[in-house]
This record gives C-alpha cells, structure tokens and sequence, in this order.
C-alpha cells in the first residue's frame, strides 16, 4: 500500500509508523538493517513485522468502511448493523483476476494470481489464508468496485 497514492498511503503509512512504535523500531533500525544486512529483526520478523502493518491498515479501512455503511453515507445504503459483507476469498479472488487490468501493478497482479491458486485449494485442502492476505484480497476486491 506504500506504493499507492494520496490517502492509502498515508493510512498505510501511519499504520507502518504505529506498528513499529509499538515494536520499539525507528527509521534508524530499518536502515541499519538494510545497510548491515542485519540488526534488531530477521528477515521473517521484518516480513511479519509489514504484515502486521498492512493488516492494521486494511483492518482500519474496513472499520471506516462499515461506519460509512451504518451510518448513511448520502446514499441510502447499508445495512445498519455496522458490518460489510464481502464474498467468499475464492469469489473475491475470481472477481479482481477478471479485472486484472484494473490492478496499477504487477504486484497486485501476482498477489492475485496466488490468491486465485490458493483458494482453489482452500476447497479441497485445510488452509487457511492469513487475516493480513486475506485482508489485502478484500481491500483490493473493494478498490476495484466489487460490492459489499
């Protein structure tokens, strides 16, 4: 979400500053790392630690978005309870790979290449995606107009 423009990514940023904050990780940490091939995290603490971030930006999208719906945005919609309701990942997945020229990037395209092939599977298989892929699917899903 770094890589969007205006408000997504100050949101997202905001939420990388607060989960670092909150990890005890500065600005220098990072470069420090990126510079000593090292530091404070792993490579999967780092990978996990972004994770969290995009999940607390997604998750805060969503609770603005369930207030817009509650609470009458000007256009009569909603259904008053508070909550969106989204498909299912695998229709979620479907939806944006149909509309993959939408998407402003290859990332965005790869991710949704993945969460086609893994959500196929999650109806033969026990997996599971992870609140942070599954929260990314949705805020990608809802960017590219599909209807909660």
């Amino acid at each position: 979400m770094l890589g969007s423009s205006g408000g997504e990514r100050r949101n997202a940023f905001a939420a990388l500053e607060r989960v670092m904050q909150s990890a005890g990780v500065g600005w220098t940490d990072i470069g420090d790392a990126i510079e000593h091939g090292g530091g404070k995290f792993t490579e999967d603490e780092m990978v996990e630690l972004a994770q969290a971030a995009r999940a607390e930006g997604v998750e805060a999208g969503v609770k603005i978005g369930a207030a817009r719906a509650s609470n009458g945005n000007g256009k009569g919609k909603g259904n008053g309870n508070g909550h969106l309701t989204l498909p299912r990942p695998a229709e979620m997945a479907d939806f944006c790979q149909t509309r993959r020229g939408q998407l402003k990037d290859d990332k965005k395209r790869e991710f949704i290449d993945e969460m086609v092939i893994a959500t196929r599977r999650q109806m033969f298989v026990r997996y599971r995606l992870t609140p942070g892929r599954l929260g990314y699917l949705a805020s990608i899903y809802i960017q590219i107009g599909g209807k909660t």
